[in-house]
């Protein structure tokens, strides 16, 4: 494994072979007088005035000046790289949890290039993962400067701390990132370690994960974590941001992106809240079969289906708006499109979820036996009757993987090594014999009862292929002592039944003829997700995990329900 390589660097920068430029490198002192480092690049054929694209990142070596962004020389702007505090050559302290700091920091880039002769009054920002989330940063900064943004699989809290939607911890990315900038910050990108081979990501306990990885205590990957302890500020806190938004946004994701769910929250939000007319109306979102880094799987979707396209309809936005925000950029591009899973093809719409899908409700099934792939687990539209509940046995000393068990992402992978254990719930559907278009937040409603304080219920949903594959379509899950609130823990009383509700998140899926729908219900997701210890005690401070029995109830008066949007 290159550990040189920056996994989570996404952001392509096209580098101009034909281009001459004339490069400028200062230190911008920030309001609080830590100096950042901003690399400006002047096209040769510089007017009088020029607009700028910006990208701001933490993902600047400092050992080498970057090349600059082709588009932006071969138009006659200005290119502008500044790198985040902490990181390069800038001052300070690499502290994602500080979302405020990263705001302030793009405001004062703006309001140094106002003061510049050269600067014709416009900018656009573009990136992808980090250096996408720092422009909702600099977009609540409401800059007249800021005449649009292009973020990429950039997530909305998930940079700023540790919890997901449910409750959870996003935990093998939390370790390896916030532990990995620390090192490359201090010692340098050539000597990452190879934290996932090592051991780190089962070493106990969660919280001083720091200590373990050879570090002092590290405050900035504390309060990283310590967000997930009370979830619910911290996966709220950006909801008002969008009444402030005045610029339209270009919005890209992946269906396999671990931000997919932020990426669409986005562009719904910024639909609806957004602070001007162009910022509503302008903006258009883009979801393709792709993961963090892009394309994961050309097997199942075709190599062409890449960036190519969208890069193209993103630089035609970029442009429209720097030569007149005030003028829709692509009149004639939808404001949605999306890749439907199964039947393989592009879709477009004028909202997300698509207009005109309903709810359809298919019930959870079995004779108590829904045990692994080999059991008697089913799913279908009759409602149930009398059934015997499932049961299984939720050990995190032995947890159930995700990604095979790696920390990097496969995208659409099979899911059937995990369906074959018995602590994995399995219901599948019936052979479908006509297509099935599902567009929208997935979710499932079920009661159980488990044997501990707390615990874990995680739900994936597949599509089973002809050939037996059960490819992951998206996935979700719930913390019981959160099940009625994220900003208060609630225990369970051991053995009484509860009410849960997990969000699958969102997915674009056409269950084509012969293929089957399946459900998973287990009580890990790991490493993708932290392993709860079941005991109840402070999250990240167990040094012990504990098994949980989990007793799944689908019978007439405690239907589990699987709730899709299907399409008409």
């Amino acid at each position: 494994m290159d550990q040189t390589k920056d996994i989570y660097d996404v952001t392509e920068r096209p580098a101009p072979a034909d281009i001459r430029c004339t490069i400028e490198n200062h230190m911008l002192p920030m309001r609080d007088g830590v100096r950042i480092y901003t690399a400006l690049y002047f096209p040769p054929n510089l007017r009088k005035k020029a607009p700028v694209l910006l990208i701001r990142t933490p993902y600047i070596q400092g050992t080498a000046i970057l090349l600059p962004d082709a588009h932006s020389l071969k138009k006659g702007y200005v290119y502008v790289l500044q790198a985040c505090r902490g990181t390069a050559w800038s001052e300070g302290v690499f502290d994602p949890a500080d979302r405020d700091r990263e705001r302030d920091d793009a405001e004062d880039l703006f309001l140094w290039l106002r003061k510049q002769k050269w600067f014709n009054g416009r900018c656009v920002m573009t990136g992808s993962s980090y250096p996408g989330w720092v422009q909702w940063c600099a977009a609540r900064t409401a800059c007249p400067e800021l005449v649009a943004v292009a973020p990429r699989v950039a997530p909305l809290h998930s940079c700023a701390g540790a919890p997901c939607p449910g409750g959870g911890t996003r935990f093998s990315f939390t370790l390896s990132w916030m532990l990995s900038m620390h090192h490359r910050a201090t010692y340098g990108y050539a000597s990452v370690p190879d934290y996932e081979g090592n051991g780190l990501f089962r070493q106990l306990p969660i919280m001083e994960a720091d200590r373990h990885a050879g570090y002092p205590e590290l405050a900035p990957f504390r309060k990283f974590m310590e967000k997930a302890l009370l979830p619910g500020k911290h996966l709220k806190r950006h909801a008002a941001d969008f009444d402030d938004m005045r610029a339209p946004a270009y919005i890209v994701g992946g269906w396999f992106d671990g931000f997919k769910g932020e990426t669409i929250e986005s562009f719904m939000r910024m639909r609806q809240q957004a602070a001007t007319a162009p910022a509503r109306e302008f903006t258009r979102l883009t979801i393709g079969p792709w993961g963090h880094g892009g394309l994961l799987n050309p097997d199942l979707f075709g190599k062409h289906c890449d960036y190519r396209e969208t890069d193209k309809r993103m630089y035609r936005y970029l442009d429209g708006l720097l030569a007149d925000p005030e003028k829709d950029p692509l009149p004639d591009e939808p404001a949605v499109r999306y890749y439907s899973l199964g039947v393989n093809e592009w879709k477009t719409a004028d909202t997300w979820p698509p207009r005109g899908t309903h709810d359809v409700r298919y019930y959870l099934h079995s004779g108590g036996n829904a045990n692994s792939l080999n059991g008697d687990g089913t799913l279908s539209r009759r409602k149930p009757g009398a059934e015997k509940p499932d049961v299984y046995v939720s050990d995190p000393n032995d947890p159930v993987l995700s990604c095979n068990g790696k920390h990097a992402a496969l995208g659409c992978y099979d899911r059937v090594p995990m369906q074959k254990r018995t602590d994995v719930l399995v219901y599948t559907s019936s052979v479908f014999k006509q297509p099935l278009a599902v567009a929208g937040e997935i979710r499932l409603s079920f009661t159980a009862a488990v044997s501990t304080p707390d615990t874990d219920f995680v739900a994936v949903l597949t599509d089973v292929l002809p050939d037996g594959r059960a490819m992951i379509l998206t996935k979700g899950m719930i913390r019981a002592r959160f099940r009625r609130s994220l900003e208060k823990e609630e225990l369970l009383v051991p053995g009484k039944a509860y009410r849960f509700e997990i969000s699958l998140s969102h997915a674009a899926v056409t269950f084509m003829p012969g293929h089957a729908m399946r459900l998973e219900i287990a009580g890990q997701h790991f490493p993708t997700l932290d392993r709860n210890a079941n005991t109840g005690g402070a999250l990240f401070r167990d040094r012990e995990l504990k098994s949980s029995i989990h007793t799944i109830f689908h019978d007439a008066k405690n239907p589990a329900e699987l709730i899709l949007p299907v399409l008409p």
